[in-house]
């Protein structure tokens, strides 16, 4: 397995962090300001943007203690700590290392603050990660239109949990073999009875947070491989991988990734 430096920024990152820690084997960093990891100052991350080169390691020096080939960020836009650190760590690390980003963006009802905060780091991220998932709420408020907003929440910390397994176990071992770059979409599916390979796939195809056409599939359950091949050729994905498992029981799960 490809080794994972996760790095959970602000409020919502630590959340995501504390959740994906009991399934991914990983290096954890905490990034926030009442955190017991690194304890960014809200003051120190308003003035991220105004901070180049040499004095970026001078004013965060905890910079320094972020390195390995794979560094995934987690956080939710928006807020001051998260947003203003995931644009720090791509100004500091995106020329070093492979760095990707997974985000919740917030809801189109917050204050303007924070959409405005989040739609800048977009910029910035975008030009620095490598990769990035972006999670919007909207959608999944329009796709769940029966769950509370404290039950959308919840949804993030698991579907985050899913990627981040499959990026250690498949994704990154398979960067050569697929186009890992830019912004990309995603759905998480699982399926059980007899069609569960297939069940799985439509499950994961119908997402809210797929952009453009799904290229890649990446598949985990207690199958055989044959018998995940002649279901996954029918729906003809650039690329496509499996990894044999028994902790989802009776259930398969499927990654999608669109592009």
């Amino acid at each position: 397995m490809h080794s994972l430096v996760l790095v959970g920024c602000g409020g919502a990152g630590v959340k995501f962090l504390k959740h994906v820690r009991k399934f991914v084997e990983a290096t954890y960093f905490e990034v926030n300001d009442s955190s017991q990891g690194i304890k960014m100052d809200r003051r120190l991350a308003e003035m991220v943007d105004s901070v180049h080169g040499d004095m970026l390691s001078k004013i965060y020096p905890w910079l320094k203690e972020i390195r390995g080939e794979h560094v995934v960020v987690l956080a939710g836009l928006g807020g001051v700590i998260g947003t203003e650190a995931s644009k720090l760590i791509g100004k500091a690390l995106g020329k070093s290392t492979n760095l990707y980003g997974i985000f919740a963006e917030p809801f189109s009802m917050e204050s303007p603050e924070r959409k405005r905060r989040s739609e800048g780091a977009k910029v910035a991220i975008e030009r620095d990660y490598r990769a990035v998932f972006y999670l919007p709420n909207d959608p999944l408020v329009r796709y769940y239109p029966n769950l509370s907003i404290k039950d959308v929440l919840e949804v993030h910390p698991v579907v985050i949990q899913h990627l981040l397994q499959d990026f250690q176990r498949m994704i990154l071992k398979n960067s050569m073999n697929i186009d890992l770059r830019g912004v990309l979409g995603l759905g998480i599916g699982f399926g059980v009875g007899k069609e569960r390979i297939r069940i799985a796939i439509e499950d994961a195809l119908d997402s809210p947070w797929h952009l453009g056409e799904v290229r890649y599939a990446f598949i985990s359950g207690d199958v055989d491989r044959e018998d995940v091949e002649i279901v996954a050729r029918e729906y003809g994905f650039d690329f496509w991988d499996f990894y044999k498992t028994q902790e989802y029981g009776e259930r398969i799960k499927v990654t999608a990734i669109s592009k």
